[in-house]
């Protein structure tokens, strides 16, 4: 009897040094925060070296961890992306109405967000003439809400005219979502939205509600950024177009749209636009990095649960700082998203050690170009590492070093099932409070997988004073907070890769 008891002591004892440890580490996670977002990295910009060297240490770090490659046998999933544009001369754009005729000039009263593919700028992308100018309200439509600024007008041939941001934005009892903007309010889609309506060309130019045109002409000339959607899409200055908008009564009309919600699209008599596009999109490849942690379990490693966060920032600033002002500064992301980066790598770190508590595979990966709007997922769920329709949930880790005691946990519509899941993980790390007053499903690389039908739960803990900013350091990291959001993310990635059936997929209302 005493020997029983003594073995069963000592059994009991090693049992509880396997569940104890390892455990994810706060310094740990603040040593991988201080290397992604030091001055050596510059910022992490897509297709800078500083990207390139991140993808190489995060590499690196999954190899250490345990994680198996999962590209393909390689670490890293590769894909080309637009960085920046080689500019020849000659580029013009005019557009008259009348006794009307407003120049523009390229960098100084209007820029391109979007440039059609060329090899040689020398050679004219575009040189249209005469292209009849309509007005497309803002841009949006949102059949949900039965809303279309296209309804009623033809717009295939000509060059269309849109102002930025949406109809009473301002107004938290707008159909429109409120103060929270739909997402067809985004330039992206509102280019789509053009060139699907047989659109030549899209012009923006900013909204009269607000009282200065918030774009920033002088950018050009050190970020010269431009997306292929398939049209052009030209930022014109307002101050620039305003004889035209008077001209047409646009501010008026769309103060009209911003009272009750209606469109008021019209083909603009006797307006035409003459532009001559030489630019060239330059094109660099990038990658994802992914590892790969099989199941446990044989009879269900064919089905993944994924985490992800991404590992791009805005390197030297640009248009995509929240104070391009301050372009040229190191722009050091922190927070935004080393602290989502060096999150995964711990977490991975920690399921390879405790690999029996996940019977399903898990597949870890940081995005590229999710600054860019969301590339590097996109690329990920168009040619997944492992099935996409075996991938059964996404964890997403986003801005996740300024916990402070609390994290917003956002995506649990799209799977419900997962609330007995999330209250589990949650009894296993002390200190912490969820909250669900986070940017809403769909608003990061989770978006991509929301796409394809799978759940995808993002972690954040919240816009801050220093986001997307050149003071985003990893001095304010709360590496104690990081360490327990991780945590949790860890404890429901468990929970997920254990439960008995897959969770349903809901799509998440808009």
């Amino acid at each position: 009897m005493k020997r029983r008891t003594a073995v069963l002591a000592v059994a009991a004892l090693f049992a509880t040094q396997v569940l104890a440890a390892p455990e994810i580490k706060a310094d740990r996670l603040l040593d991988h925060i201080k290397f992604l977002a030091s001055d050596d990295l510059k910022g992490r910009d897509t297709g800078s070296e500083g990207l390139q060297r991140a993808a190489e240490y995060i590499a690196a770090e999954f190899k250490a961890a345990g994680l198996q490659p999962g590209w393909r046998g390689q670490w890293i999933q590769p894909f080309e992306v637009n960085i920046g544009l080689s500019i020849g001369s000659g580029n013009t754009l005019t557009i008259r109405s009348g006794s009307v005729d407003v120049a523009l000039a390229i960098g100084t009263s209007y820029y391109p967000m979007a440039a059609m593919p060329n090899d040689d700028p020398a050679v004219p992308s575009m040189d249209l003439s005469d292209l009849p100018v309509v007005f497309a309200g803002y841009g949006l439509s949102v059949p949900r809400l039965s809303y279309n600024d296209y309804a009623g007008i033809d717009v295939r041939g000509k060059a269309v005219l849109n102002f930025s941001h949406e109809p009473q934005e301002q107004n938290p009892n707008s159909q429109l979502n409120g103060t929270r903007p739909v997402p067809e309010t985004t330039l992206a889609a509102k280019a789509r939205l053009a060139r699907s309506q047989g659109a030549k060309v899209l012009l923006v130019v900013s909204d009269p509600t607000h009282t200065v045109d918030e774009a920033n002409y002088r950018m050009f000339a050190v970020d010269t950024q431009a997306e292929n959607v398939g049209i052009p899409v030209l930022r014109v200055r307002r101050d620039e177009m305003k004889p035209l908008l008077d001209s047409w009564g646009l501010e008026a009309v769309a103060r009209e749209i911003d009272r009750d919600l209606m469109p008021r699209s019209k083909a603009l008599a006797g307006a035409t636009l003459h532009y001559v596009e030489r630019l060239s999109i330059n094109r660099k490849t990038v990658g994802n990095v992914v590892g790969i942690l099989p199941g446990s379990d044989p009879s269900r490693a064919s089905e993944a649960v994924v985490l992800g966060a991404h590992y791009d920032h805005v390197g030297l600033g640009g248009r995509n700082s929240a104070s391009p002002e301050r372009t040229g500064e190191i722009h050091n992301g922190a927070d935004d998203n080393a602290s989502g980066t060096a999150s995964i790598i711990e977490i991975a770190r920690e399921a390879v050690q405790k690999r029996a508590r996940f019977p399903r595979t898990l597949v870890f990966i940081a995005f590229a170009a999710e600054e860019r709007g969301l590339l590097g997922s996109e690329r990920y769920v168009r040619e997944a590492a492992f099935p996409i329709d075996q991938t059964i949930a996404m964890l997403n880790l986003d801005m996740v070093g300024r916990s402070r005691g609390s994290v917003d946990v956002s995506g649990l519509e799209t799977a419900p099932s997962l609330e007995t899941d999330l209250a589990t993980a949650r009894k296993a790390v002390s200190d912490i409070d969820v909250r669900r007053s986070g940017p809403g499903a769909g608003r990061s690389d989770d978006s991509s997988f929301i796409n394809r039908r799978v759940p995808a739960i993002n972690f954040f803990t919240g816009f801050h004073s220093d986001y997307h900013r050149p003071t985003d350091d990893w001095e304010k990291i709360d590496a104690e907070g990081t360490r327990r959001v991780a945590a949790l993310a860890l404890e429901l990635a468990a929970q997920i890769a254990e439960r008995a059936q897959r969770p349903d997929f809901v799509p998440p209302k808009q």
